[in-house]
């Protein structure tokens, strides 16, 4: 892997990613209505038309059919090549900032599972625990790797870092959710921000716990001011785990640059 040239190496990256965005969007369709992953496969949720396998080629399939069922014609939402695209996106560039090293792996497991988990945040205000719990534990086992390998740097973390990381992003938003309950008297979080941030804790640490808050609370802050300038009010509930998503991926990418600016502020 060292010798393959970097623009092969993201070519099969982005090839990779795009198939992972094909089932993530299975996931982000499903998850939220409860439903099997697994079955039945890829349909057409209108008229339940089973898809051939030229029809789920990611992107590709999605251009030839102009977004369109080849059955009932009824549209295909944009999201599909869009989560496919993204996904693709985000692999390559993981793959370009950590290079071939050992935990490339938990690296891109672990974009894959927070992106899955911001889109239906997003859109269904849920950070399901179908994803959270099995993360949580994911990223424990990883841990446990730098046991048995430690020279390899499979995960990003030892297991003690992890499990302290995993209590750490737990009880820290779970103490400001219950303090903002006890003062306002009003549910202000909700328990699945704390199993992600418990999440993020597993697979990168307890040291990125605090870092993740503060770069969601500021990304977070500025998209609530532009609610607030637009002109949509002060009642309008925003997901919040999208944000500790982001902040987490950009802990996970580039932690020394980013505590260096947060350190000269």
């Amino acid at each position: 892997m060292a010798n393959v040239p970097l623009p092969y190496f993201l070519a099969g990256l982005g090839i990779v990613g795009m198939m992972v965005g094909s089932f993530l969007n299975v996931v982000i369709y499903r998850v939220p209505n409860h439903q099997s992953i697994a079955y039945p496969p890829s349909q057409c949720p209108k008229c339940g038309h089973r898809l051939r396998p030229w029809e789920n080629i990611p992107v590709l399939s999605w251009v030839a059919l102009s977004g369109r069922c080849s059955s009932c014609k009824t549209s295909i939402s944009a999201q599909y090549p869009a989560i496919e695209i993204l996904t693709a996106a985000l692999t390559m560039l993981v793959g370009w900032q950590l290079g071939t090293v050992p935990h490339l792996l938990a690296a891109l497991l672990f974009t894959w599972a927070i992106l899955a988990l911001s889109v239906i945040d997003l859109k269904a205000q849920l950070l399901s625990d179908a994803i959270t719990k099995p993360g949580i534990i994911m990223g424990l086992c990883f841990s446990m790797l730098s046991l048995w390998h430690p020279a390899d740097a499979w995960a990003f973390v030892g297991p003690v870092n992890a499990v302290i990381g995993t209590i750490a992003g737990y009880g820290s938003l779970w103490l400001v959710a219950t303090a903002y309950r006890w003062r306002t008297g009003k549910t202000g979080m909700g328990g699945g921000d704390f199993k992600l941030l418990a999440m993020v804790g597993a697979w990168l640490g307890w040291q990125v716990v605090l870092m993740t808050i503060f770069l969601a609370a500021i990304t977070g802050g500025a998209v609530a001011l532009l609610y607030l300038l637009s002109g949509k009010g002060r009642h309008f509930a925003m997901p919040f785990g999208p944000y500790l998503a982001l902040g987490a991926w950009l802990m996970m990418l580039w932690p020394q640059p980013i505590i260096a600016v947060y350190l000269s502020l």
